[in-house]
């Protein structure tokens, strides 16, 4: 059975945040599959996003998500060090979690794999494969089971 979702998508820049959202829009469009997509720019927000402190306190406007995906290299934090933080936090680590960056170097591969990522993507130079991808991505995490993720309330 095929649901929406909520994902956190941290990426710092511009134009790459922009192609994700037009190929959200074309996924949802083409699959019906609703995908509530909320965007912080860097890995500290994506942090204070799943903690749900700050700006991010209230879960009824901020709520948690269903799906991670995170950019490599953004400032503050990495990608790698959200990573780390979730590694380190028992309750938040059965999230899904998605590396998508222009990386292909194995050194960061590895990292991520061995922080618990669940799933490493170049990102496509081509932007019709870019297109697909994110429509694999929402497709296959519209019919997963996740369970569900007992967080603290602010």
């Amino acid at each position: 059975m095929k649901r929406g979702f909520t994902m956190l998508l941290a990426e710092d820049d511009e134009n790459d945040l922009m192609l994700f959202r037009h190929a959200v829009q074309e996924s949802t469009e083409k699959s019906g599959i609703k995908v509530d997509i909320r965007v912080v720019y860097d890995g500290a927000d994506a942090i204070a996003y799943l903690s749900g402190e700050g700006d991010f306190a209230a879960r009824n406007t901020h709520p948690f998500p269903d799906l991670i995906v995170l950019d490599l290299k953004m400032p503050r934090l990495t990608g790698l060090d959200v990573l780390r933080w979730l590694r380190d936090h028992p309750e938040y680590r059965r999230v899904p979690k998605i590396l998508l960056s222009g990386s292909s170097e194995d050194r960061d591969i590895e990292e991520a794999y061995h922080l618990c990522v669940n799933t490493y993507f170049q990102k496509p130079t081509v932007l019709s494969e870019f297109r697909e991808l994110i429509h694999l991505m929402i497709s296959y995490w519209a019919y997963t089971n996740r369970p569900v993720i007992r967080h603290a309330t602010a």
